[in-house]
Formats: structure tokens, C-alpha cells, sequence
């Protein structure tokens, strides 16, 4: 079944909706205000990326920037690449960031 997605001519809410193949695509109701006042748009692209791929794009734009330096900053990135990996780890990540904020784990010397 085709996914499109609308623009709510009358709230603005972007929204997608997966619609049968039976059914009239040009039917769909905004999730916020329901209007049927709905345009469809054209979706963009999008192209599969692995593991490496996703990583590889976050450790670029880590080098480009330099080390955060705001701790809100270093755990909105350990956030990104725990979401990047095919498993999702970014809590087990982010309980790992937290650990060595505080001091839980003691450095390799």
C-alpha cells in the first residue's frame, strides 16, 4: 500500500497516511483539526543507509565541529549514534554518558 503525504490546507499540519489500494487517495483527514482540506505532496527520496553509513555521517560531523563543549550538546549526539546503530542503544548510551558525568566510571590509566 501507497504511503502520501499531505499538507491540511487549513491548519498546515504535515501528515502522511498509508492508503489502500481501493480507496481514494485524495480522501485522507488532518490528524489535528480534521479538515479534509488536505494537498497532496511529493515525497521526497529516501535512500536506505547501513550502520556504517549513519555512523560514518555522525563521526564526520563530530571532526568538523570539534569536541562539544556543552554537555547538553555531547548527549544530544550520544543520543544520534545510539539511534544510529541497527539496534537502538541510545538509552544504554545515554546511562553511560550519565555514569561518566557523575564520575560512576573510573578512567583507564
Amino acid at each position: 500500500m501507497p504511503v502520501y503525504e499531505y499538507r491540511c490546507e487549513d491548519c498546515g499540519k504535515k501528515f502522511s497516511a498509508l492508503v489502500g489500494m481501493t480507496a481514494e487517495p485524495d480522501d485522507e483527514k488532518c490528524p489535528k483539526c480534521g479538515s479534509h482540506n488536505a494537498k497532496k505532496l511529493v515525497s521526497r527520496f529516501q535512500r536506505y543507509r547501513n550502520e556504517d553509513d549513519r555512523i560514518d555521517e555522525i563521526a564526520d560531523r563530530l571532526e568538523a565541529s570539534g569536541d562539544p563543549d556543552d554537555p547538553g550538546e555531547m548527549r544530544q549526539l550520544i543520543r544520534e549514534m545510539g539511534k544510529a546503530m541497527d539496534e537502538d542503544v541510545s538509552d544504554e548510551m545515554e546511562e553511560l554518558f550519565e555514569a561518566d558525568m557523575a564520575g560512576d566510571i573510573p578512567d583507564d590509566e
